[in-house]
């Protein structure tokens, strides 16, 4: 008589004629079992192994189960463990038959995380656009309401008429309330909605997202292609202007993961260094980048040796320092954030707080957590990247939490047509 594993691996090329041989083969078997055993058969068990020969999607999805469970110091946002965001994937994993299916598998791995800092090494043309560098538009799930609360100066966006304040109704065609979550995530969570929301306003790297935005004025529809960096008069890693007297203004240019960056900030400061007042604005680092070029920068304003930010990896805590120069700025320092200023941004922003004395001035910035690491994924030969380790300012909160000392609220964002209230502000304060 024929055994379940035999029944069940039958080949068959309809279901009508495995069911004809199975009968035969087990002829005397009551059918009531053999319903069940059917029953089994339609969906077979999602193996606990798979190849990169059988299976690829699977083989990937389960290494990056495992690296979750092993190396991500946080719990995802929208509230699923891995555990079910696994089993929630594993049966299209195993049927996936191409290379779009297993990236788009993987895909959707990472946004069941909610975490905007984890992502993959690589993207397709339908991909979605990483966050915050592929967004223009911060939005935030409030009330049962989708708030635009940071639009970008120079974005599509803005030119359209979108400003902080208004309600984002649709995206593509589809009402907001009915953007898929994070699987397993509560209809409820606000964290999740407005994470979906912010991924959904991104659009993938083929396709802006167009929107339906209301304002006082009633609804209009806008596309959203991604912002430009704010305007620089040409493509330096950093620039310097005087936008008062005796006060230095160095922009960054999305550029801390460049190794070039610490020589250009040098050439700058050693110009500025005579200003009384040096305002640093980090509102262009998106990316992110690295301590071995965020350190260096931060430098010039530190005195002796002094903590700029805590790490904490399973159950072990350290404090990473920075050595001041000889000749460090010892004037007043302003520090201009927002929601593009991301990861590295943010722990130099922090690291100035507590090491330098300086002043936070805008919006809440990217909230992105941890410090990342890379994980590989053997078959499709990209890399998870995660947060591998925990962050906090020297005073022991969580990087993603904090916030800038003077916060520019939105409405002030939204009735700045033209200029830049955030600069502004900072202005002032470095004048007194």
């Amino acid at each position: 008589m024929a055994t379940w594993v035999d029944a069940c691996s039958t080949v068959a090329p309809t279901l009508s004629t495995y069911v004809i041989g199975l009968r035969q083969s087990m002829r005397h078997f009551p059918a009531t079992a053999l319903a069940l055993i059917l029953l089994g058969c339609a969906t077979p068990p999602i193996p606990d192994t798979a190849s990169c020969e059988s299976m690829p999607a699977l083989t990937d999805l389960i290494a990056a189960r495992d690296a979750v469970r092993t190396h991500y110091v946080y719990t995802p946002a929208g509230g699923v463990t891995v555990d079910e965001l696994y089993d929630e994937l594993a049966e299209r994993a195993a049927a996936a038959e191409t290379r779009p299916q297993h990236l788009q598998v993987l895909e959707r791995f990472v946004f069941g995380l909610a975490d905007h800092h984890a992502h993959l090494s690589a993207n397709s043309r339908s991909s979605p656009r990483l966050i915050p560098s592929g967004t223009s538009v911060w939005v935030e799930y409030r009330d049962g309401r989708f708030i635009a609360t940071q639009v970008r100066p120079g974005s599509t966006a803005r030119e359209a008429g979108l400003r902080e304040g208004m309600e984002i109704l649709s995206v593509n065609g589809a009402p907001m309330l009915e953007l898929s979550l994070p699987p397993h995530s509560s209809a409820n969570s606000t964290t999740a909605r407005s994470f979906a929301a912010r991924v959904a306003l991104a659009g993938t790297y083929a396709e802006d997202a167009v929107i339906t935005a209301r304002g006082a004025s009633g609804a209009w529809t806008a596309r959203l292609a991604p912002a430009p960096a704010p305007a620089n008069d040409d493509d330096r890693l950093a620039t310097l202007s005087y936008p008062a007297s005796d006060v230095a203004l160095i922009r960054i240019n999305n550029s801390l993961g460049n190794t070039e960056l610490p020589q250009a900030f040098d050439t700058l400061m050693q110009r500025a260094r005579s200003a009384r007042a040096v305002i640093l604005d980090l509102r262009d680092t998106p990316a992110g980048g690295d301590s071995v070029v965020g350190r260096p920068i931060m430098s010039w304003f530190f005195e002796g040796v002094r903590g700029y930010q805590r790490h904490r990896k399973h159950g072990r805590e350290w404090l990473e320092t920075v050595t001041g120069r000889p000749d460090a700025f010892r004037g007043r320092l302003v520090v201009l954030v927002d929601h593009w200023t991301g990861s590295m941004g943010e722990g130099v922003a922090i690291g100035l707080r507590s090491g330098a004395g300086a002043i936070l001035i805008g919006t809440p910035m990217a909230g992105l957590r941890g410090a990342m690491e890379s994980f590989p994924l053997p078959c499709l030969g990209v890399d998870i990247r995660l947060p591998a380790e925990q962050l906090f300012t020297v005073e022991g909160e969580p990087r993603e939490r904090a916030m800038p000392d003077l916060l520019i609220d939105e409405d002030t964002l939204s009735a700045a047509d033209t200029g830049d209230p955030i600069l502004a502000a900072a202005l002032q304060l470095a004048e007194r």
